[in-house]
């Protein structure tokens, strides 16, 4: 009889382990679940932000797209510019240098005549 007591006693205190043990596991269990539903809502928030994202980078992608070109028409406007103001640059020299020859010519001239008048 004491042996079937201390049977008894062992499968009530094993029984007794096995309730605690399962209680404990569904515990963690139920955390595990609630953490798993955070790590959803955070993932989901997550995708909706890189789609904003990729949203962003597609409207910036397009609109430096517009402006290099634009960019580009303007530089070859403005080297075309420099070449047409190069052009004149070294005409205006060139009449610079045409007016001052005139001038030195007209000095030597006006030069030449003085001795004459005062004769």
């Amino acid at each position: 009889m004491i042996a079937a007591n201390a049977l008894d006693i062992i499968v009530i205190v094993l029984l007794a382990a096995g309730g605690v043990g399962g209680f404990l596991i569904s515990r963690r269990l139920s955390r595990l679940m609630a953490a798993q539903e955070e790590l959803k809502a955070a993932l989901t928030a997550f995708d909706a932000a890189t789609l904003r994202a990729d949203l962003a980078l597609k409207r910036l992608e397009a609109g430096g797209l517009a402006k290099g070109s634009e960019l580009q028409s303007q530089a070859r406007r403005a080297e075309a510019l420099i070449a047409e103001l190069s052009v004149m640059n070294s005409a205006g020299e060139r009449i610079a240098d045409r007016i001052e020859g005139a001038v030195k010519d007209v000095r030597q001239l006006g030069a030449t005549r003085k001795p004459q008048r005062a004769a």
